[in-house]
């Protein structure tokens, strides 16, 4: 089925509707034009759905005119969160782990070319970091993202690196003066990562912060290398090899955790 047409716009009514929703991810209350303005649709088909999304919960219109997201919104946002295995299997680990090392630790996923963050347990030697659950970066600046990355096959990968955030001459997008901005680059660091069992990552998301990322399951496993957690301090005080070992048997008991809750559903 086709959504979007030659401009680039989408014509799906369930495509049109993410787009919409997607609007509000990390913003505050907006008004008709400024959702128009970001999701570049007709006015009318903004204002339409704008009311329609209303009317079912999902967004919330103040006296202002200005719109939010609704209740229905956190709803499935915390029903997403409580029937999510991976979750009850890794905060457990992630609490211990930051209790007993003082390190804050994160738990990603990958989505269309970003690092989004589902949980994070801060540490209290750590200091505050600037991640958040549910924020979005992209992947090829996070080690926990790139510790994904490295153990997909080469098919898979290529796949994935056409879904990485880029300028627009494709070198990859850069956020600090330590980011990696080809794809050359990008596979040494994949081929470094494969070798050590673990990612790192030396400010090149956040200045001054540092992480250690790794996959949470086997690469071979059918329900594998679907996530991956990453622990991070700034960079001056991270003990980057020191950490691999351990950041590995975390993940692995992560891993053993959601097999076993999986063979108990069954």
């Amino acid at each position: 089925m086709r959504t979007s047409n030659s401009a680039g716009v989408p014509v799906s009514v369930v495509e049109r509707v993410s787009l919409v929703l997607e609007t509000f991810n990390g913003v505050g209350p907006l008004t008709l034009a400024q959702v128009t303005s970001r999701t570049g649709l007709p006015r009318s088909s903004v204002h339409r759905l704008l009311e329609q999304l209303t009317t079912a919960g999902w967004l919330a219109r103040s006296p202002e005119q200005t719109y939010e997201l609704g209740i229905k919104t956190y709803e499935m946002g915390q029903a997403a969160l409580n029937q999510n295995r991976l979750l009850h299997g890794a905060r457990p680990v992630m609490q211990a782990f930051a209790h007993r090392t003082g390190l804050t630790m994160q738990l990603a996923i990958l989505d269309r070319g970003d690092t989004v963050y589902l949980a994070k347990v801060n540490g209290r030697t750590s200091g505050p970091t600037p991640t958040a659950v549910g924020q979005r970066v992209p992947g090829h600046l996070t080690a926990v993202g790139k510790a994904q990355l490295a153990f997909v096959d080469q098919t898979g990968r290529r796949s994935l690196f056409g879904e990485l955030r880029r300028t627009g001459d494709g070198t990859l997008i850069r956020r600090t003066p330590q980011s990696v901005t080809t794809d050359a680059q990008l596979e040494d660091d994949l081929a470094a990562a494969r070798d050590r069992g673990a990612a790192f990552d030396r400010g090149e998301a956040f200045a001054g912060l540092g992480c250690v990322g790794v996959s949470v399951g086997p690469p071979d496993h059918i329900y594998g290398n679907r996530a991956g957690i990453s622990v991070c301090a700034p960079v001056t005080s991270l003990d980057y090899r020191a950490l691999v070992g351990p950041v590995r048997v975390a993940a692995r008991e992560i891993w053993d955790r959601c097999v076993a809750a999986d063979l108990a559903a069954h």
